[in-house]
């Protein structure tokens, strides 16, 4: 069995993984970044994102975002109540939200992290930790059918809401854990493909369209599963053919094509409080390190990733190994700053918002007599 002792080994190469990869490896580490697919950050995100978010200018430089990436630039997003007799509407800053192309961004964080020099090692599916007592001590993966070990001084666990290893009892998951199916869609009949559609539905789900051309989006369908005990079970793919006859849905599907279909598991609930256990961090959708209004992780994610990278690369380069009182000031930190203060609100206002509309559950009707009140909330958002 091959054994390898490096600094830094990070499970998931999604844009949290590949961030914490850049973050530590300009600390001087030696970081090694497992993924168990064949190719990074394979899921689709909720490709929506502020383009002029600091993470971005952080790992790339101060230009930005590549233009590579940036698919669409959306000037508003319409919300309609289940009846769509309603709606808010919220106007972006000019030239501020953007859509992404998801695997451009991907394929930019990976030439960085090579630049960075941060080993990749694609179809490396971590199997199992290592442990010594109760401590983890190191990962076991497979690659090619050949069974490897590493030996790090710090493990960051980034595998997302779909990875097969058990967290730990300290680490608790997101709050609201909901099933999603997302969509790529050709042939479709977009009026204005820079605005965003949200479409609140008559149980407790929301369905969109992120457009990407006149005829091309991302389609997704979610129940909230924190207000419908039985989301689990719902035929999704059903229920989006059910809403092929929704007044403004029919329109826009009719025709369509899919070309891309994924089950998911979407965290809205926000960030969990504990993050480590010793010699482990997790970052990314793990520990819900993402909008829970809007569901989108990708700055957020990113932007903690890296900062833990920033935190603890330098901490452990200079000691040269790292206690539990470095974990904690690392925590304490990732929490308390803009983003984990953004992502505690956005726990919040998600929790009212859903509760507002479907606790108890509503008829169409009763939800266009209070929208008033919830439209004047949507519209008043930032970017």
């Amino acid at each position: 069995m091959c054994v390898e002792a490096i600094d830094v080994a990070i499970i998931g190469g999604g844009v949290a993984g590949l961030a914490a990869a850049i973050g530590f490896a300009r600390n001087g580490l030696q970081v090694h970044l497992l993924e168990q697919n064949n190719e990074f950050g394979r899921s689709i995100k909720g490709e929506v994102v502020k383009k002029s978010a600091e993470i971005f200018k952080t790992i790339f430089n101060e230009a930005g975002l590549p233009k590579s990436a940036i698919q669409i630039v959306f000037k508003t997003a319409k919300y309609y109540t289940p009846s769509t007799k309603k709606y808010a509407l919220r106007t972006f800053p000019e030239g501020e939200k953007i859509g992404l192309d998801y695997r451009e961004l991907i394929n930019a964080l990976v030439k960085i992290a090579i630049q960075e020099k941060v080993s990749l090692s694609l179809n490396s599916k971590v199997i199992d930790f290592i442990k010594e007592g109760d401590q983890i001590i190191g990962v076991i993966y497979q690659q090619f059918g050949q069974i490897k070990q590493l030996m790090p001084k710090l493990i960051i666990c980034a595998a997302g809401l779909h990875g097969n290893l058990s967290l730990p009892e300290e680490i608790t998951p997101p709050k609201n854990v909901s099933p999603a199916l997302k969509i790529i869609a050709d042939n479709m009949n977009i009026p204005n493909p820079n605005e965003l559609e949200i479409f609140f539905l008559e149980i407790p789900s929301v369905a969109w369209i992120f457009p990407k051309s006149k005829t091309k989006a991302e389609v997704g369908i979610c129940i909230w599963a924190d207000q419908f005990p039985e989301a689990d079970k719902i035929n999704l793919s059903g229920m989006l053919e059910k809403y092929k006859t929704h007044p403004i849905l029919k329109s826009r599907l009719q025709n369509a094509t899919f070309i891309y279909y994924q089950k998911e598991w979407l965290a809205f609930g926000g960030p969990t409080k504990q993050l480590f256990v010793p010699k482990v961090f997790y970052v990314g959708d793990i520990v819900g390190q993402v909008g829970a209004v809007g569901g989108s992780g990708i700055v957020s994610s990113m932007t903690i990733g890296y900062d833990l990278g920033r935190i603890l690369g330098k901490t452990l380069k200079e000691k040269g190994t790292l206690q539990k009182d470095d974990f904690e000031i690392a925590q304490k930190e990732l929490i308390n700053s803009e983003v984990g203060k953004i992502l505690k609100k956005e726990q919040s206002n998600a929790k009212i918002m859903r509760e507002l509309l479907y606790s108890p559950l509503k008829s169409p009707e009763e939800i266009d007599l209070l929208w008033d009140k919830f439209k004047q909330f949507i519209e008043s958002r930032g970017a």
